[in-house]
């Protein structure tokens, strides 16, 4: 199975995707787990989007231009999730233009476009 999925998707099935499809009343012996690919059981009762949209990406780059240094901690803190994680949506933002490019090592840029209000 590892050869197939990421890391962490036994994990989520064990600890995330079995007690929702319990809570929902699918029995998980019974449930169709696929063989190759992303189960879709790992996304059970999770509202974090797989594809990052640009509204989401323009949201974290305009609290990173806010933040400047030190923006990864305070933004993986109140997200939840790693400072590496937040980088990565960061390098994201800047690849699709949402974010303009600086020089390598240093912090800030401006969004584009602008966030609406």
């Amino acid at each position: 199975m590892q050869k197939h999925f990421r890391w962490a998707t036994p994990v989520e099935i064990v600890t995330i995707a079995m007690p929702e499809l319990i809570a929902s009343g699918i029995d998980p012996f019974k449930y169709p787990f696929p063989l190759n690919g992303y189960p879709e059981a790992a996304t059970v009762g999770r509202s974090v989007p797989t594809r990052l949209t640009d509204e989401f990406l323009i949201e974290i780059a305009t609290r990173y231009v806010m933040h400047g240094r030190g923006y990864a901690k305070a933004i993986a803190a109140q997200r939840n999730v790693s400072t590496r994680t937040v980088i990565s949506w960061v390098e994201k933002a800047r690849a699709r233009g949402i974010l303009t490019a600086t020089t390598p090592g240093s912090v800030g840029g401006s969004v584009n476009p602008p966030p609406t209000a």
